[in-house]
């Protein structure tokens, strides 16, 4: 019992230190209304914070964010890197239109209802990255992080095993404020409950709902903020 109150008090705690960091990236414009594509541009910055890259050597070029059929979230995490470093380094923003025009990103972001792209990118073998898609199939096409509303809030959910195919590791400070982690080996059965779809029945945590420690409540039209 004891060492169930600690694991609590643990989790409590890295759940709320996610979610201060979390507010904390929108303070510089928080006297303005925050848009959807602002939000998503805001979680695709503290995404990296967030995740362990196979080589932490520094390699003296920009951190590369490509964007793949949204302007708007392309434009607003122009506004948000002025002055902002991700690992160390410098952070560039590119738009892009085809797989062919992709050059290395660390970060991938693809728009909603561009299920071609991700097709295309999944046999093109270029190697891969941190996928981010806005899609409900999101997750079945590659993506690692897939942005989900809610209540008219963004949110997002994980695959820990796409995760794994790119050799990613995911902070479970992340994974403990996702909407739902879906596969993987790390996560242990104590930070998940069965998400209740008939298709996962006799396979519990196969699909997982993360418990939601301090929830990140999202609204496209107001600031972020932490809290049920």
């Amino acid at each position: 019992m004891n060492g169930g109150r600690r694991y609590d008090a643990r989790a409590l705690a890295r759940g709320l230190v996610l979610c201060l960091t979390l507010a904390l990236a929108s303070l510089a414009r928080a006297e303005q209304p925050h848009s959807e594509s602002a939000v998503k541009a805001a979680y695709l910055y503290r995404f990296a914070s967030y995740v362990e890259w196979p080589d932490k050597s520094a390699s003296g070029h920009p951190f590369l964010i490509d964007i793949m059929g949204d302007p708007d979230v392309a434009r607003e995490l122009r506004h948000l890197m002025p002055g902002h470093l991700i690992n160390d380094e410098p952070v560039q923003v590119r738009e892009v239109t085809r797989v062919e025009d992709l050059d290395g990103p660390q970060i991938l972001y693809v728009g909603a209802d561009h299920a071609a792209f991700l097709h295309a990118l999944r046999t093109s073998g270029r190697p891969l990255v941190l996928l981010v898609t806005d899609d409900d199939q999101g997750l079945d096409l590659g993506g690692v992080l897939n942005f989900v509303t809610v209540d008219k809030r963004v949110r997002f959910e994980v695959s820990l095993t796409a995760a794994e195919r790119a050799h990613l590791k995911i902070s479970a400070d992340l994974l403990s404020v996702a909407i739902r982690v879906h596969g993987g080996r790390r996560q242990s059965d104590e930070l998940c409950i069965p998400y209740s779809l008939p298709q996962d029945a006799g396979a519990p945590c196969g699909i997982r709902q993360a418990r939601q420690v301090m929830p990140v409540t999202i609204q496209p039209s107001a600031p972020w903020h932490a809290g049920a």
